[in-house]
């Protein structure tokens, strides 16, 4: 109960900072929305780890025992949980991709102005600008990818049966897993 009351007092002072950011449009104000953010993703994971049950899970992984269709979802959760349900919430990737191509149009529309005299220092900077918005909105994009990548070769290491060293593996995993603050 006590995480869920912690939890709830982290969700309301971060949704209060939200409001904060929408009355000042402030670096300061922003950044601390970002540090109250990591603050409730690091209670969120603490939470669900309290709600797994990886006790029993560890020792089946540490002597290679056969996982059940729970413990493997158990697992599943634990190792690539994160990146299934961001994927899985995740509306904005065919805005990027088209955010993307938008920019590169308008980086080519300037390649006509290297025809002759060249760019001046007003499509040199538009350059610049389209360049650091192509940068903005890369990470997302690969981040995305990276996610929907490290779900995938999850799902494909765990179709058959797991072996005593790919066991081993994924126990030394959990472990650091929970006693990590970051995973």
């Amino acid at each position: 109960m006590g995480d869920v009351l912690r939890l709830g007092t982290t969700i309301q002072k971060t949704l209060d900072l939200v409001s904060r950011c929408t009355q000042a449009e402030t670096s300061d104000n922003y950044g601390a929305l970002g540090d109250q953010v990591e603050d409730l993703e690091a209670q969120a994971r603490e939470a669900f780890q309290s709600k797994m049950d990886f006790a029993s899970l560890l020792p089946k992984l540490k002597a290679a025992k056969p996982l059940t269709p729970a413990d493997l979802k158990t697992l599943e959760l634990l190792i690539v949980g994160d990146a299934e349900y961001f994927l899985k919430y995740e509306t904005e990737f065919d805005h990027w991709k088209s955010e993307i191509q938008q920019l590169v149009g308008e980086i080519s529309k300037l390649q006509s102005g290297l025809q002759g005299s060249g760019l001046d220092v007003d499509g040199l900077m538009h350059l610049r600008a389209l360049c650091g918005e192509v940068r903005r909105v890369l990470p997302a994009i690969v981040y995305y990818l990276d996610q929907k990548e490290r779900a995938s070769k999850f799902q494909e290491a765990t179709r058959g049966p797991i072996d005593a060293e790919a066991s081993r593996v994924l126990a030394e995993i959990v472990e650091q897993m929970l006693v990590s603050d970051k995973m």
